[in-house]
């Protein structure tokens, strides 16, 4: 991952978000692409406020040069596992790609 590749992290769930866990996922992430991405975005929503519940949504975009852009949502109890599930199908999508180039 290049100093020039952005990550921003948007809170709209009352700050309950794990920031440095957050960050430190997303950097091995992009270190893993095959290109240097252009940005990634993390962004966290209470979808129904104070209610609890499965309501805590995750969505992470990253933006790849020359490829469209890989977008992901999913939803969980809390802030962590919502952006864990998020990351693991973001990494899946990521290395789909370097899996059939390695079998070619």
């Amino acid at each position: 991952m290049s100093a020039l590749t952005s990550i921003r992290i948007e809170d709209k769930a009352a700050g309950r978000i794990p920031r440095a866990h957050v960050m430190s996922r997303m950097k091995q992430l992009l270190r893993r692409l095959p290109v240097r991405p252009l940005s990634a975005r993390v962004s966290f929503s209470d979808v129904n406020g104070a209610k609890g519940g499965v309501d805590i949504r995750c969505g992470i975009l990253v933006s790849l040069p020359g490829e469209p852009p890989i977008r992901v949502e999913r939803m969980a109890t809390t802030p962590r596992l919502a952006f864990d599930q998020s990351y693991d199908r973001v990494r899946r999508q990521v290395e789909r790609p370097r899996r059939r180039w390695r079998e070619s």
